[in-house]
């Protein structure tokens, strides 16, 4: 095998793989274009600095080419930390064909909290039937029963995917009462200007992978209930935040839910990924080093109550 050992790459408009055959195991690292929102998160995750990501490309307001992520070959260690954070489950990784993410087999990382769960009998009883169509990403099904005037009787075998869910609470929301329950792993908060947009442009809109922020023919509205916290729409927004200006669209990441784990790998993650900062406002803590260590304890211990 003259490829044993070495990394080869494969990208096509639709799938990017990375895969390294060796002796005993095969892995494969994959980027699915058409689930990636372009956030980034991953790039700043990366402790190698292996994942690039091109700019998006508006025309007239409108999103003709979301960012596009790309991984280095020779950078790239297969760790999996790009796994474990990415929001819209566009990354996964294989060994030997199986599922597996190393840093959270060697508990280097912890597995987010991402509950998602569905009860039939309580949608079977109810007539709601937009929640289904409303799933961003198609992660509900159920047979809709309509009686001869095509009204709505009831929905029968509900089923919600959760290799598909990408957590926004929407279903649950916007669903039958008590029919979904939903975890979302993600905390933040959202910071939206709308006199700071230009006239027309729903870029942030295009991009977003929840539909959390959506466009009137007017002007971009956002509901913070169903944003993953992601900054996919911050990072098209032509209106990007300056010395003067916090910029049309602010996105602040301010936490994960996670199952306990410490770890130094987890520790970084964390100081690349979230505001320390605004987590701090949250706590009122003063003072540069006292912030900084009594964040990361909280962030480490407390936020997977």
């Amino acid at each position: 095998m003259p490829n044993r050992g070495k990394t080869i790459k494969q990208d096509t408009p639709t799938r990017l793989a990375l895969v390294r055959p060796m002796v005993t195991r095969r892995y494969e690292l994959a980027v699915d274009h058409d689930k990636c929102c372009g956030c980034g998160t991953c790039v700043k995750v990366c402790p190698h600095e292996a994942i690039s990501i091109s700019a998006a490309r508006l025309v007239d307001g409108r999103l003709a080419a979301k960012p596009r992520i790309d991984i280095d070959p020779i950078k790239c260690s297969f760790c999996g930390e790009c796994v474990v954070v990415c929001p819209t489950h566009a990354l996964s990784e294989t060994i030997n064909n199986k599922p597996e993410i190393p840093v959270i087999v060697g508990q280097a990382f912890p597995m987010l909290v991402r509950k998602a769960t569905v009860k039939p009998e309580i949608c079977a009883a109810s007539t709601e039937t937009a929640y289904i169509e409303a799933c961003p990403v198609g992660a509900i099904s159920g047979r809709v029963v309509r009686d001869d005037e095509g009204r709505v009787l009831s929905v029968d075998n509900a089923n919600l995917d959760r290799k598909t869910c990408i957590n926004c609470t929407r279903c649950m929301e916007e669903g039958p009462t008590g029919a979904f329950t939903i975890v979302k792993p993600y905390k933040g908060r959202t910071f939206l200007d709308v006199s700071l947009c230009p006239e027309g442009c729903q870029a942030c809109a295009d991009v977003c992978p929840t539909h959390c922020i959506t466009w009137d023919g007017q002007q971009v509205a956002l509901d913070e209930r169903f944003c993953l916290f992601c900054g996919a729409c911050e990072r098209v927004c032509p209106v990007p935040a300056s010395e003067h200006t916090t910029g049309a669209i602010r996105i602040v990441r301010t936490g994960f839910v996670y199952l306990p784990v410490e770890s130094a790998a987890w520790t970084a993650a964390l100081e690349k990924l979230v505001s320390l900062s605004e987590a701090a406002r949250e706590l009122d803590i003063k003072g540069q080093a006292k912030r900084r260590k009594l964040v990361a304890q909280r962030l480490l211990k407390e936020m997977a109550d």
